[in-house]
């Protein structure tokens, strides 16, 4: 016995030992591929703020993400180079939120299976790719782990010292990702019970619930109101606001209100199947998602795929009751669950469908709920005695399962790497194109019309001046007042004017194409130049 326990305790000790030195190993691969490129809009805001942080001049553009950026120029005192302060910054806080993926996998899952849930979470690919990039996604989702660490351990203490954390990391999250407020809705959720919990007391509960809004309004302002002052005051800040926000949704963000073109159908089914899965969990590998699948599979079996749950069968009365019930004490997984739910409504409806990286929140806790169905007590009648036959099934599945995650460890971080090192060599196609027009004869006598790449291209110094026009009327206005220089256009501007006017392939030549990965640009990485024949 005394032989076994030492067994026990040094197979406990070790799993954290293999965490730490894998988390190691990772940090070092991702510090040797750093992306060097801010080859998109919203990269060349972040980059150009860490010289001078200016909302009016989007750099960044509004909300600013002001946590994000402090905490890049801190890095940058070591002499880092912009694009790299950000990487740096997203590695760090990154490998940060293993402790807050274990410690919540640990309420859940045994030592073995938290280190798998940690490891598939810090592999994944696409999540992996962007923590390397001049972008917030990343750190907003280390920050969001650290909050729903704390969220769940004041759901379990219920006491003042663990609200006022989770208060105080919901307005850092906020500050570093405001794109992620959905899950906000944990703190109403937090509020109703601590509510409930006073009223049991015999406390009042509607001051204290007027101290905890205070308390979170307090830990929100402290970055609004720095944005604020950088604006010259809250009147300023708050017009800026209303510029920034107004279309947002119905016109350029990219949400359900601002493409009415696509189906909500269709919108669905590329959100769900292209943005979330195939991109998102499986980074476009038919491996990985062959893995994953019969992961899947094995999971749905060990945790009985035949169980019904009794709340859905209960009505009237009694299902408020158990609802209220549940929601008074949820499980872990469903409280993640709901606020995945609640999330991914978001993402779905309000959020660009072309830019899969909002979804990233999901991803974590998407593997982290596939584990913890293969420790789902599986269904057994009253008073009835353990079968020997189940239970050596349900051990080998999940013993299948543990084979099966670990496999799709080595796969994604292969994967990963290879996919982190050619972000980090391969040019992105505006690069190329900036390139190109750096070697173009006569750049005087020639104007070049884009969209967003033109952002990119100022911030290259390209000789050739780029103009962003949307209009196609004003763009006949602008070359007859130049009717000397040579007019190139991109793709993108001529399918837009194409939306206005109708075919207008006759009015122009093709005369360059420029190509990149697209898991790295969705948007931007398919570039053609026209020339436009007066």
């Amino acid at each position: 016995m005394r032989h076994l326990n030492k067994k026990l305790r040094l197979r406990a000790a070790l799993v954290p030992v293999l965490g730490i030195l894998f988390v190691l190993g990772w940090m070092v691969y991702s510090f040797m591929h750093m992306s060097p490129f801010a080859a998109s809009w919203d990269e060349v805001d972040f980059v150009l703020a860490l010289d001078r942080f200016d909302l009016l001049a989007m750099q960044p553009h509004f909300p600013g993400y002001p946590y994000f950026v402090l905490g890049a120029m801190a890095v940058r005192q070591f002499g880092i180079d912009p694009v790299h302060a950000y990487a740096v910054l997203n590695i760090l806080l990154t490998a940060s939120a293993v402790m807050p993926i274990w410690l919540l996998s640990r309420r859940i899952l045994s030592p073995i299976w938290s280190l798998l849930a940690v490891l598939l979470i810090l592999t994944s690919p696409y999540l992996w790719l962007q923590a390397l990039r001049p972008m917030s996604e990343a750190a907003g989702i280390a920050v969001l782990w650290w909050f729903l660490w704390s969220w769940w351990r004041a759901m379990e203490h219920r006491t003042w010292a663990s609200a006022w954390i989770v208060l105080f990391l919901f307005g850092l999250l906020m500050g570093v990702r405001l794109s992620f407020v959905p899950f906000g809705l944990s703190l109403v959720w937090l509020a109703a019970i601590l509510m409930k919990q006073w009223r049991s007391q015999g406390k009042r509960p509607v001051p204290r619930a007027v101290v905890f809004i205070a308390l979170a309004g307090f830990f929100q302002l402290l970055w609004v109101a720095g944005l604020a002052l950088s604006e010259g005051g809250f009147i300023g800040f708050v017009e800026l606001a209303a510029a920034f926000t107004e279309g947002h949704f119905d016109k350029w963000g990219g949400g359900v209100a601002s493409a009415p073109d696509v189906s909500f159908a269709e919108r669905a089914l590329r959100f769900a199947g292209d943005n979330v899965l195939w991109t998102g969990m499986f980074a476009r590998s038919a491996a990985l998602l062959g893995a994953a699948a019969a992961l899947l599979l094995a999971a749905v079996l060990s945790a009985g795929a035949s169980r019904a749950p009794r709340l859905a069968a209960s009505r009237g009365p009694r299902l408020a009751a158990r609802a209220a019930a549940w929601l008074s004490r949820p499980p872990l997984p469903g409280a993640l669950a709901m606020l995945a739910g609640a999330y991914g409504a978001w993402a779905l409806l309000a959020q660009n469908i072309d830019k899969p990286r909002h979804i990233t929140p999901l991803i974590g806790v998407m593997w982290l709920l596939l584990l913890a169905l293969f420790r789902a007590a599986p269904p057994q009648p009253p008073l009835a005695a353990p079968n020997p036959r189940a239970l050596r099934s349900r051990r080998a599945l999940q013993t299948a399962g543990a084979i099966l995650a670990a496999g799709i460890i080595t796969l994604q971080a292969a994967q990963g790497g290879l996919l982190a090192a050619q972000q980090a060599s391969q040019r992105p196609a505006v690069y190329q194109l900036a390139g190109a027009l750096q070697s173009a004869p006569a750049p005087g006598s020639t104007v070049l019309y884009t969209w967003e790449e033109t952002r990119v291209l100022e911030y290259l110094h390209t000789p050739i001046p780029s103009r962003r026009i949307e209009t196609y009327n004003y763009f006949i206005a602008d070359i007859q007042a130049n009717p000397d220089a040579t007019i190139l256009l991109t793709d993108h501007v001529l399918k837009g004017f194409e939306a206005q006017v109708g075919p207008l392939q006759a009015k122009v030549r093709e005369v360059a194409h420029y190509r990149s990965q697209s898991l790295f640009d969705p948007v931007y990485h398919d570039i053609t130049v026209y020339e436009w024949i007066r």
